[in-house]
């Protein structure tokens, strides 16, 4: 009867595994550089052209959204005809639905700027066939549309956007029975992230030809001439998962930052944090030294320290207590200086 328990235990875990799962985290984790190619698990397809995908500092905030403030971003910039770049899934999704979200934000808007594509799916089926992209389209100066295109026509929303803001999108690919009436979505947020996913989304389309299933995430700049001439547009946070919440709301189980100096480091022991951790840190000579905590929208959280302390190595240790889950930065001040790393609470 154990036996047979465990079977069904071992079974059981295994099917949730299954059905659950995120098979693409991207924050940018990657030291500022002038072409995305190559950093990472991303690569270059079609023709190398003189305009990269870039990586810049600093990354994208926005409030309540798992992806938010870790590492830097990519920026989308170009003058003509750039590059396409694209990263696999850790495996396809090839049932049900599939969910990439990502914070969005564009700071410039010129005349050159008309319609284009920047980010879309690309399917397992291999070749290029990218779909369920993101439509952008020029408004003014100041203001734009936003659409989705599964093969066929583009399905723009009402809805006005602004520069210099951030939004947290979702689009989404839905296999359903039947011949070329699969699904492609877009949802767009300008605050709060959505427990679940609403009902309506913002826009969405199934004309053109079905997909068995989606593979990789291409990013577009401006390649084939798609409209996007002038644009810079930055992207962060990219998550993809089988579901809402193992896109959308996906905690991530560990954070990697570039490599700090070796005399003034940050360590957490654990991290991510359940009930407590130990914050263990180097400074190179005495002095005053503070530590606080905040969120990822900026707000302050605790104080931890605040004493003057001797050169070395020294561990403090820290219990979130109540704080909601999420991503959290620590930062230790002395000297006049300052050095911050990013820490993971999971309940």
């Amino acid at each position: 009867m154990k036996i047979i328990y465990l079977c069904l235990f071992i079974t059981l875990s295994s099917t949730l595994t299954s059905f659950s799962q995120n098979v693409l985290t991207e924050d940018f984790n990657f030291k500022p550089a002038d072409s995305l190619e190559n950093s990472g698990e991303w690569r270059l397809t079609g023709i190398n052209t003189k305009y990269n995908i870039k990586v810049a500092s600093p990354g994208l905030d926005y409030n309540g959204y798992v992806g938010s403030g870790i590492g830097n971003s990519c920026l989308i910039s170009n003058s003509g005809n750039g590059d396409i770049v694209y990263r696999n899934f850790t495996e396809p999704i090839t049932s049900g639905s599939v969910y990439m979200s990502f914070m969005l934000k564009l700071d410039s808007l010129p005349t050159t700027f008309t319609q284009g594509y920047c980010i879309s799916y690309n399917p397992n089926t291999g070749g290029t066939n990218l779909n369920t992209a993101l439509y952008i389209k020029r408004l003014s100066s100041s203001n734009f549309n936003l659409g989705v295109r599964k093969i066929g026509t583009i399905d723009y929303s009402n809805s006005v956007f602004k520069i210099n803001k951030t939004y947290l999108i979702v689009l989404k690919y839905s296999i359903i029975a039947g011949n070329d009436n699969d699904e492609s979505s877009l949802y767009a947020f300008e605050t709060g992230v959505p427990n679940v996913e609403p009902s309506i989304p913002l826009s969405s389309t199934n004309n053109g030809t079905d997909f068995t299933g989606q593979a990789s995430v291409y990013i577009n700049n401006n390649y084939a001439q798609t409209g996007l001439e002038g644009c810079r547009i930055f992207i962060d946070g990219i998550r993809v998962g089988n579901s809402w919440s193992t896109s959308v709301l996906a905690v991530p189980t560990s954070v990697s930052e570039p490599t700090a100096s070796s005399n003034e480091w940050i360590e957490f022991v654990p991290n991510p944090v359940n009930i407590s951790t130990k914050i263990k840190y180097q400074i190179p000579t005495n002095s005053q030294v503070k530590i606080n905590i905040f969120n990822a929208s900026g707000m302050h959280c605790s104080e931890l320290l605040n004493e003057y302390q001797e050169s070395g190595h020294h561990e403090i240790e820290w219990s979130p207590g109540e704080l909601p889950i999420g991503v959290y930065s620590c930062t230790i001040q002395f000297n006049e200086q300052q050095s911050t790393k990013k820490l993971i609470v999971i309940k």
